[in-house]
């Protein structure tokens, strides 16, 4: 048996929420935007981009639960995931057998292929309004390798001066004690043997 097998992409991410997804590829994007380890991305990175950007229309309109606005938000989604496969064959493909290298582009290795070394930033957390007047649920797929995550919330309009830091073992928190009407700015990083990650992207939302 070979001890270094070639590493291979993850799909996990087909079986997760059109929510999910639409973070998770818009943090590929990102991640491999410039990136020295994938000069030339198939699908183009522009092709990828539109297709994330109408799944987020698509989210936003199904909203109300109308029948036809729910098939088109799948039918969205199965286009974002079709290209999403197509990108990971290739990042795969073009690896050089190196799950280091792999990961630098956004997606995952399979479960037993670990990067060696500090491990890569959280993705964009996901926001929801929590059940309680003034609270924020947030959320991050898990970041494979972390023992926990480091959050910290501030407001849009004084971003640098952080009025929640808190670490937990989940990748997931509830802020609470918020202001309704007030946006708010809430980062996340997470913490491996090789010490504690860059923060993920900001991402806000208004307290109701």
């Amino acid at each position: 048996m070979n001890p270094n097998p070639r590493p291979r992409v993850s799909l996990a991410f087909t079986e997760r929420t059109g929510e999910y997804v639409l973070v998770f590829g818009r943090n590929v994007v990102t991640q491999l935007t410039g990136n020295p380890n994938f000069t030339t991305p198939f699908p183009t990175l522009a092709t990828v981009t539109n297709a994330l950007d109408d799944l987020e229309t698509k989210i936003a309109e199904a909203l109300d639960g109308g029948r036809l606005a729910l098939a088109a938000r799948r039918a969205s989604k199965a286009s974002v995931l079709s290209l999403l496969r197509q990108l990971a064959a290739w990042v795969q493909a073009h690896s050089a057998g190196d799950v280091n290298i792999l990961v630098t582009s956004g997606f995952e290795p399979v479960k037993g292929q670990s990067p060696i070394g500090p491990l890569p930033a959280p993705y964009t957390a996901i926001l929801r309004q929590g059940s309680l007047s003034g609270s924020i649920d947030a959320r991050t797929p898990k970041v494979k390798g972390a023992y926990s995550y480091n959050w910290r919330l501030a407001l849009a309009s004084a971003p640098t001066v952080f009025l929640q830091e808190v670490q937990t073992t989940a990748a997931r928190y509830r802020f609470e004690g918020l202001t309704p009407g007030q946006t708010y700015i809430v980062q996340v990083s997470a913490v491996g043997a090789a010490g504690d990650t860059s923060w993920s992207p900001v991402t806000s939302m208004m307290v109701v």
